[in-house]
C-alpha cells in the first residue's frame, strides 16, 4: 500500500529505468485535435494526395497501387498507417530490419502525403536507437500472446435519455483495425490464431455488442500472466513476446470500454499492471489508436521519439 501511494505521488519511479530483463514499447499516432474536430463529420471522405518526391514515393506507391484505397477510410489512423508501412516493407520481411527512427519517419511521410496533421510518438523502457523491429518482435520467443481490442460503441435501441446522452460517439473502423491487425500478425507468423484474443463490440445477431471494463482487464491479466490470468506468466525462463492493441475512444489518458456504466481504464492502472505483472525476459508492445494515445504510458516509459507532420506538434 505504501509503495502504491509513493508511486502515485511520484516519490519513486513507476517506470522501467533501463530494465535489462523486460522491455516495453508503445506506438501511437494521433490527429491534431483541431483537425479531428473539423473531420468528425466527414472522416470517411478520402483526402486528395499531395505530390511528393524522394525515397518515400516508392514505398508509398507500391502499397497503394493495384487499386488499394486510402487506409484512413478503413480504420484508425494509427493502426492503418502502421500496417501500411509494415506491408510496404514486406519484401523478404524487410520490416524486421527497420529501426525505430526509420519506422517513425516512414509513418510521418505517409501522413504528410495524405495531408494529415498528426503526431507520431514511440516510447521505450530503454533507448530505441539501438533496436530494430526484428529485435523487439523476435522469432525466438517461446511464449507469444496478443490482445486486440476494437470498440466502435454502436448505438442501441435504448430509450433511456440519460444513457443516450452519456453515450460515447460511435466510431467506424475499429473492428476493421482488429481484423487487419490480426491478419497481418498471423501472416508474418508473429502470432498464431490460438495466441491471439480479440475483444470487439460488434453485435451478434439481435444482441448488442458490449465490451466491459472487466473484460478488458481480464484480457490484460491473461496477456501479462498467462493462462487463467493467475500468475506465472506461462513463460518459465523462456522469452515472451506480448502485444496489446487498443482501437477505440480515449479520454484524458483513459481507455474507454463500450459498456456505458463502466469506468474507463486509466493510464495509471495500466502502468501499474505492466509494472507489477510483466514477467522477466518479456517484451510488450502497446499500440494505442485513440485520443490521448500519444501520451499513454509516459510515466512508465522515459525514452520517447516523436515526429510531427504538417504542424509542429511535439
Amino acid at each position: 500500500m505504501l509503495g502504491f501511494l509513493l508511486r502515485r505521488c511520484g516519490v519513486y519511479g513507476l517506470y522501467f529505468h533501463n530494465d535489462e530483463q523486460r522491455f516495453v514499447l508503445s506506438i501511437s499516432v494521433e490527429r491534431d485535435r483541431d483537425e479531428s474536430e473539423e473531420n468528425k463529420n466527414d472522416k470517411n471522405e478520402p483526402k486528395q494526395e499531395e505530390q511528393s518526391s524522394g525515397w518515400s514515393t516508392g514505398w508509398f506507391s507500391s502499397f497503394f497501387s493495384s487499386g488499394r484505397v486510402d487506409p484512413f477510410t478503413r480504420g484508425g489512423i494509427c493502426t492503418q498507417s502502421l500496417l501500411a508501412v509494415l506491408k510496404a516493407n514486406a519484401a523478404e520481411k524487410g520490416w524486421r530490419s527497420l529501426d525505430f527512427d526509420s519506422l517513425l519517419r516512414q509513418i510521418g511521410n505517409l501522413l504528410n502525403r495524405q495531408r494529415e496533421s498528426a503526431g507520431v510518438i514511440m516510447r521505450g523502457s530503454s533507448r530505441l536507437d539501438t533496436r530494430t523491429l526484428g529485435t523487439v518482435w523476435t522469432e525466438t520467443a517461446e511464449v507469444r500472446r496478443a490482445l486486440l481490442v476494437g470498440l466502435c460503441y454502436p448505438a442501441t435501441n435504448a430509450t433511456n435519455a440519460t444513457n443516450a446522452t452519456a453515450k460515447l460517439p460511435e466510431l467506424h473502423g475499429s473492428w476493421n483495425d482488429v481484423t487487419d491487425m490480426q491478419a497481418w500478425l498471423q501472416s508474418e507468423n508473429l502470432f498464431s490464431a490460438s495466441e491471439i484474443r480479440s475483444l470487439t463490440d460488434e453485435p451478434t445477431g439481435n444482441e448488442p455488442g458490449r465490451v466491459s471494463r472487466e473484460q478488458i482487464l481480464q484480457g490484460l491479466r491473461w496477456l501479462l500472466l498467462g493462462s487463467g490470468g493467475s500468475g506465472g506468466g506461462g513463460s518459465g525462463s523462456g522469452e515472451a513476446r506480448l502485444l496489446f492493441h487498443f482501437s477505440g475512444h480515449g479520454d484524458g489518458l483513459k481507455l474507454c470500454p463500450s459498456e456505458e456504466s463502466d469506468l474507463p481504464i486509466s493510464d495509471f492502472e495500466l502502468s501499474e499492471m505492466i509494472n507489477e505483472f510483466l514477467p522477466s525476459n518479456a517484451t510488450l508492445t502497446c499500440i494505442f489508436d485513440c485520443c490521448d494515445g500519444t501520451k499513454m504510458l509516459d510515466g512508465l516509459l522515459r525514452h520517447p521519439i516523436a515526429f510531427g507532420t504538417t504542424q509542429n506538434l511535439y
